[in-house]
């Protein structure tokens, strides 16, 4: 990004370069006189009047690089938060002895919503990225708050479908980060955002976060789901069903952002 905005600052300081040099040469070559002056005089206000909007455009591109390299800061810093929150809870000691890792290098694309689907065979949002800017199957995409949204599923050169966490289908490897315990979250039915085999002697409170374990290649460590609403025992003595409010807010996505590791 930063050589592309380089390049736009060098053609624009070329034109504006060749520009002044047309004047310069212009108004140097002619005789003094009122005329001339008055002529030379309404050339400077005419050049005046065409530089500034080629520096509004300038200044235009250069605002709107920024823009993105901020955006793509923004989100890398969310992601980190959640990481950091999530070490704080951990014990130093566990935590070097099971080789915890610090999260993956990535990348980060933003992505406006053009479409949605709440079909049967599956819940999905279209975006407006694809291939070109490097989208790939299967990227993990969160919202703006660094939360998981859901994964590639089908990508083109210009465009990307998303299938959401909240599609019937999905499922995504989770830790319960005051515990520390693992288990696989699902949208039932009946239930809602469900973890399903979790022991039932393990320790899990209502209001503990939920973060993806890292357990999976498709999703960073660390990735914000959301916070264990109740639990309540099923039928077998040794499994208890953990209820989820997730973070998403799914009707109000407009815009997602994609991560693409780094090789």
């Amino acid at each position: 990004m930063a050589k592309r905005k380089n390049k736009t600052e060098t053609r624009l300081g070329l034109i504006h370069l060749g520009f002044a040099v047309v004047i310069s040469v212009i108004i140097m070559s002619l005789p003094n006189s009122h005329v001339v002056t008055t002529f030379r005089n309404i050339t400077l206000d005419g050049a005046a009047a065409v530089y500034a909007p080629i520096q509004w455009l300038e200044n235009f591109v250069v605002l709107q690089s920024r823009y993105n390299e901020l955006e793509q800061s923004y989100i890398k810093n969310k992601i980190e938060l959640n990481r950091l929150r999530t070490l704080d809870q951990e014990n130093e000691r566990l935590r070097k002895a099971l080789g915890f890792t610090k999260i993956e290098d990535i990348s980060v694309t933003p992505a406006n919503v053009l479409s949605n689907s709440y079909s049967e065979i599956l819940t999905s949002v279209f975006v407006d990225q694809g291939k070109n800017k490097g989208v790939n199957l299967l990227d993990a995409v969160v919202d703006a708050e660094g939360n998981l949204v859901g994964k590639v599923v089908a990508v083109s050169d210009e465009n990307a479908l998303i299938q959401l966490l909240s599609d019937k289908n999905f499922k995504v490897s989770i830790r319960i980060t005051q515990s520390r315990n693992t288990g696989i979250l699902e949208n039932t039915i009946t239930e809602g955002f469900v973890i399903k085999d979790i022991p039932k002697n393990f320790s899990i409170i209502s209001g503990d976060s939920i973060v993806t374990s890292g357990y999976s290649d498709l999703f960073p460590e660390h990735i914000f789901v959301g916070r264990v609403a109740s639990i309540s025992p099923l039928i077998e003595d040794y499994i208890k069903s953990v209820q989820v409010d997730i973070a998403t807010d799914f009707n109000s996505l407009e815009e997602v952002f994609i991560l693409r590791k780094n090789d």
